[in-house]
């Protein structure tokens, strides 16, 4: 019945619509900016909807001019329509003669249109794209001596690393197709579906994936922005190795919403996880992760501890000098499975502490506990009543948080 609905709504939808500009718009910059090349999300007939990011100056030279910019925007269009069609992102040479990538933006199967990088030449090839682009852009009267100015400081990058590009866009689009979902779900459903209790199932679920389009948005731009600050802080020999945990992560997160997975596998994505983050707290951050092999089997719901031990990272690591650590770890009690998320950091303050035990969830310093408020009412939604946890903290001494969660659903 969701998805009927859902369908029934999108016909004649843009964009704007089901996404809220301003995080797609920060989605876009931070993606720009990690990956060193440009971007921009434009609709169907290649009109932006958000600001570029990281536009090259050629490129801005080129749509200066009206036939220059009436091609780009053509070029635009047909790039994310061709991935639309093909149904997968396209790699391909605009019409200004750069390299460009395109993927779809498709949401129940309707195209709104597609987000595009690239801006770049490949440095196999430098001198013959500079060459393409001089022929291409002539006849827009620009001069010849400016053209070639500007097309050499457009950058240059191996061939294969540009398939790192096309996955992370790959990503980037299957998040947004993720947030327009859940969005239009919680816009056109939940005032419809209050009023009906024999819809109360395709309620639930609505309200889920809302859930989960704030906590993956949450995520995906704080790891984004980690990856620019990597990238500009060094030169750059661990960006690779943030780059391929970081798509993992995504991946991971984005194919494998409201689906139940194996507690290993949510523990390797912690792991790669926690290898981001070393990499930024170095002696900081000590992580030990202890689960017994016996329930790594165990299917639980997809990112219920990532968001627990992010904020870990973020109120007990990042606020302290010190070295802290953070501890994983998992036991089977009767027939229940404990999982504890602990750390030695700075703790909550007394009142806000005593809130979380009783349920509820307060805005520290103006910033909703969007975390572990989501995976309590995920849980809670799954498991009901059997589900329970306790949340222990000490200002200056850490914070304990248990998940209590049934090897057995019983009916409800």
């Amino acid at each position: 019945m969701e998805q009927q609905l859902v369908q029934s709504a999108i016909k004649g939808l843009s964009i704007e619509h089901v996404v809220n500009i301003p995080i797609l718009q920060r989605l876009q910059d931070a993606f720009a900016k990690a990956m060193g090349v440009a971007a921009v999300t434009v609709d169907r007939q290649g009109h932006p909807i958000t600001r570029e990011s990281n536009f090259q100056p050629i490129c801005m030279r080129i749509r200066s001019t009206r036939p220059g910019l009436n091609r780009c925007m053509a070029c635009d269009a047909n790039g994310s329509l061709k991935a639309y069609t093909e149904g997968e992102p396209q790699t391909y040479v605009c019409y200004g003669g750069l390299m460009d990538v395109a993927a779809p933006i498709i949401i129940e199967n309707e195209y709104l249109g597609g987000i595009l990088c690239g801006q770049v030449v490949f440095a196999e090839e430098r001198e013959k794209f500079i060459e393409g682009i001089v022929e291409r852009n002539l006849p827009l009267g620009i001069p010849e001596a400016e053209i070639r100015e500007l097309a050499e400081i457009i950058p240059a990058i191996p061939r294969e690393r540009l398939g790192a590009v096309v996955e992370m866009l790959f990503v980037m689009a299957n998040h947004i197709t993720e947030m327009g979902v859940a969005n239009l779900a919680k816009s056109k459903l939940l005032a419809e579906l209050k009023e009906k209790a024999k819809l109360q199932a395709a309620l639930q679920s609505a309200q889920l994936r809302a859930l989960e389009a704030q906590v993956n948005p949450h995520f995906l731009f704080n790891a984004l922005t980690l990856v620019g600050y990597t990238a500009i802080a060094e030169d750059a020999p661990q960006t690779e190795e943030i780059a391929y945990n970081l798509s993992d992560l995504l991946r991971y997160s984005l194919r494998n919403v409201a689906r139940a997975v194996p507690l290993s596998e949510e523990l390797e994505m912690i792991e790669r996880y926690m290898a981001i983050q070393k990499l930024r707290f170095g002696s900081r951050l000590q992580v030990h992760i202890d689960v017994d092999s016996s329930l790594r089997t165990i299917y639980i719901p997809c990112m219920i501890l990532q968001p627990l031990v992010e904020n870990a990272i973020n109120h007990a690591v990042e606020p302290l000098t010190r070295p802290v650590r953070v501890e994983i770890s998992g036991r089977k009690i009767d027939n229940i499975l404990r999982l504890l998320i602990s750390d030695d950091g700075a703790g909550m303050e007394p009142a806000y502490a005593a809130a979380l035990k009783a349920g509820k969830f307060p805005e520290p310093n103006g910033h909703t506990s969007i975390g572990l408020q989501n995976v309590i009412r995920r849980l809670t939604t799954e498991y009901g009543n059997q589900f329970f946890y306790q949340i222990d903290s000490e200002l200056n001494k850490g914070t304990r948080i248990e998940l209590n969660i049934p090897l057995e659903k019983k009916s409800r």
